[in-house]
């Protein structure tokens, strides 16, 4: 789903709901020279048209690029996980990156009340900057699932958000919606 799409599913349904300011590009392009990354395309999108920074569907806290955004500011991960290590494991594929590399977009995991956070994590040459998103582990500090990109977690988040349930689940829950299987992937090594 795109993020104009989005924006129009979102008004249409949630008419009243207080979506914060929206970020100027002048905002957008001090945050990024901060973080010495450019952030996704969809992403700026979002926060230039939807708002900048909001607790979205009352579960997944997403960042701006204000500190007075209602869920805080985009930011380096080690700022939500301070002892990081250098280097990160991504589980999926068995492969080590720089965590240096690592912008958080949700600023802890409302589910399960910890900082457990989603990250952006740039690559070189990824056309329109939509990096590869992926879910950290604060329990062992390693990456438990990768994402093609902000687009798809947002599509995941809005498609389940069921009126009936009165309640939306965060998007690691909706990939791994029993206990166990979310208890499995935070806290079991690779073989």
């Amino acid at each position: 789903m795109r993020i104009d799409e989005f924006i129009e599913q979102f008004n249409e349904k949630y008419p009243d709901v207080d979506r914060f300011d929206t970020a100027s590009d002048e905002m957008i392009a001090t945050y990024e020279e901060t973080l010495g990354y450019r952030l996704p395309v969809s992403f700026v999108k979002f926060l230039k048209e939807f708002s900048n920074g909001i607790f979205l569907l009352d579960c997944e806290p997403i960042g701006g690029v204000s500190k007075d955004s209602p869920s805080g500011d985009i930011c380096k991960a080690d700022r939500i996980t301070p002892d990081i290590p250098n280097e990160i494991l991504v589980v999926e594929t068995k492969e080590w990156i720089e965590s240096k590399r690592l912008i958080s977009f949700t600023m802890f995991d409302a589910g399960d009340h910890s900082n457990n956070h989603w990250v952006f994590i740039y690559e070189d040459n990824v056309p329109d900057q939509e990096y590869r998103v992926w879910f950290v582990s604060q329990i062992e500090p390693r990456i438990v699932k990768v994402l093609d990109s902000f687009e798809e977690w947002l599509t995941l988040l809005w498609e389940h958000d069921d009126e009936e349930d009165e309640r939306t689940y965060p998007v690691f829950y909706i990939l791994f919606p029993s206990y166990d299987e979310r208890l499995e992937i935070l806290y079991d090594w690779f073989d």
